[in-house]
């Protein structure tokens, strides 16, 4: 009976699309596309969005370059910008829960010039509880939220960057002279 209990469990929860969070359900199909070459180019190289960015290049199959060649893109990143601002207030009139909104603005160009227009935003919310009594889980929690949230940020513009990548003309190297 246990046998058929957790059978109809597993059922049931593939069925419904549960996954885990931050896991890929299947081969994402730009990962399996040519590899690219990728000149990241920042203000501060060691930055836990950074980090997060170089964790998730080998997914996509990316190859992070230190100088640009003639079919490499180059992808440009600002400051990392976080907000936090109060989501809900509960009945003693202090703050219930938060929400945080994460940002970067950046672009991809290769060669030829600017592919994405400066600039370009990517952005992700979360919301979470905060339970002023035990204000050290709230923070350990809002960490775990911000790290998250780099990475899904990290895989956004890489996605991104590697299906520009695909649609942008390539650059042929020049004609060797004669």
């Amino acid at each position: 009976m246990k046998k058929v209990i957790a059978g109809l469990l597993i059922l049931t929860l593939s069925a419904c699309g549960w996954h885990l969070r931050g896991s890929s359900a299947g081969g994402d199909k730009l990962a399996m596309t040519a590899p690219l070459d990728l000149v990241i180019v920042t203000d501060d190289d060691h930055t836990p969005l950074m980090d997060a960015v170089r964790q998730a290049l080998p997914a996509y199959r990316i190859n992070e370059q230190k100088s640009a060649t003639a079919n490499s893109l180059r992808l440009m990143l600002g400051q990392e910008k976080m907000d936090k601002r109060t989501a809900g207030v509960g009945s003693d009139a202090l703050t219930s829960a938060y929400e945080i909104i994460l940002s970067i603005d950046y672009s991809v160009s290769n060669d030829n010039g600017v592919i994405t227009p400066r600039n370009t935003r990517a952005s992700l919310s979360r919301s979470y509880d905060y339970n002023v009594n035990n204000a050290n889980s709230a923070a350990q929690e809002e960490e775990l939220i911000l790290q998250e949230m780099r990475r899904e940020l990290a895989q956004s513009i890489l996605r991104r960057t590697k299906s520009l990548a695909h649609k942008a003309p390539a650059v042929s190297p020049a004609p060797a002279a004669q």
